[in-house]
């Protein structure tokens, strides 16, 4: 007989006595009472566009809404003796530079300091241009609701990788972070009948009333940008960053992402400008060994791999000792549902394992 000690739920130390062939399963199970939650999903616009929702920020860009804001703009500037390029301009123009299309990434170059550290752009003018472009995004992602094509819209999402994914999620021993502003209840709801507690929205998300009300002004989400030094932008642009807008609250993602065994970011790039949340996270994966802990990263393909791995190094994160230490596996979207991939196989175990863990 073996004899141990281990710590229960509550903190208590137990001893516990087992034939040595049933101590291993013993002990795993022990182990699992300092998760909170067994998973953890943290979706990121990848995650949308899996669904089938064109909710990339070159879609909202191309869209006829960006369009006629743009336009409109053009024409009120006409009057003006000295107009000057603007947010909303550079924001239109960076489409025809960028392969990977950021309106984040393009706020935050735009307010950059220039080399010899003026900045010469008109504040008031960008403040109330920001303002009309969070308005058609709102805008914009209603119009993707509002389709008329709701019976198909749904049954698409269901058989994406992201609805097979939800379907299987409604434990009250898993969480939701939502990076992204489209409405992930109604999402949720067009896939599956029942979830345990509603998803955590970092950043905000249009509201249900909006899509069927049509109320733009009444919704809350937080465009912007994200930097520690505010030396790297111009004077009086702070209105832009996410934690001064007025509707950013506290959630408790760094310290739920330590509580957690098995974290799997969908469709999120995992950029240096949301990275803040996951530091205190990859920073423990890539110092401690924990056989228990997980970590699973759900992508497109090749491409958006490499340039996830790079975001990761760009924070100073080691990639080969995330490795090293934690059993991370990464799966390609793009490669589920062919048979004798890597990916395909990963993607099954995975949702089984979730079915799996619900009755444990």
């Amino acid at each position: 007989m073996e004899r141990e000690f281990y710590y229960s739920k509550d903190g208590t130390k137990v001893m516990v006595v087992a034939p040595i062939g049933e101590l291993k399963s013993i002990i795993d199970r022990m182990n699992r009472f300092k998760y909170k939650y067994n998973h953890m999903l943290v979706i990121g616009n990848g995650f949308d566009l899996n669904l089938g929702l064109s909710t990339s920020y070159r879609n909202f860009v191309e869209s006829c809404i960006f369009k006629r804001m743009y336009v409109k703009r053009i024409q009120e500037k006409r009057n003006q003796e000295k107009a000057t390029p603007s947010l909303i301009d550079y924001l239109y123009g960076k489409k025809f530079y960028d392969r990977w299309y950021d309106i984040e990434h393009a706020l935050l170059e735009y307010v950059s300091r220039k080399p010899d550290g003026s900045f010469v752009n008109n504040v008031e003018e960008d403040k109330e241009e920001f303002e009309l472009v969070c308005e058609a995004l709102v805008k914009y992602l209603v119009s993707l609701f509002n389709t008329g094509n709701d019976l198909k819209q749904s049954n698409e999402m269901e058989k994406s990788s992201a609805g097979q994914l939800l379907k299987v999620f409604s434990s009250e021993r898993n969480i939701i972070y939502s990076f992204n502003y489209t409405p992930i209840r109604l999402i949720i709801n067009a896939v599956i009948s029942h979830y345990s507690s509603d998803p955590i929205r970092v950043h905000g998300e249009i509201e249900e009333k909006t899509i069927f009300k049509g109320n733009i002004e009444d919704n809350s989400i937080i465009l912007g940008i994200e930097t520690n030094n505010l030396n790297e932008i111009a004077p009086n642009y702070t209105f832009l960053l996410k934690s001064n807008n007025p509707i950013y609250k506290s959630t408790c993602i760094a310290s739920d992402l330590l509580k957690t065994e098995h974290v799997i970011f969908f469709g999120h790039s995992l950029n240096e400008m949301d990275f803040g949340y996951f530091k205190e996270y990859f920073g423990v994966l890539t110092s401690n060994t924990d056989k228990n802990r997980k970590l699973t990263i759900i992508t497109k393909d090749k491409d958006s791999r490499v340039t996830l791995l790079d975001n990761l190094r760009k924070s100073n994160i080691s990639v080969r000792d995330l490795f090293a230490h934690t059993n991370v596996e990464i799966i390609l979207t793009d490669d589920i549902g062919k048979d004798k991939t890597e990916s395909d196989s990963l993607f099954k175990e995975l949702l089984e394992d979730i079915k799996k863990k619900q009755y444990e």
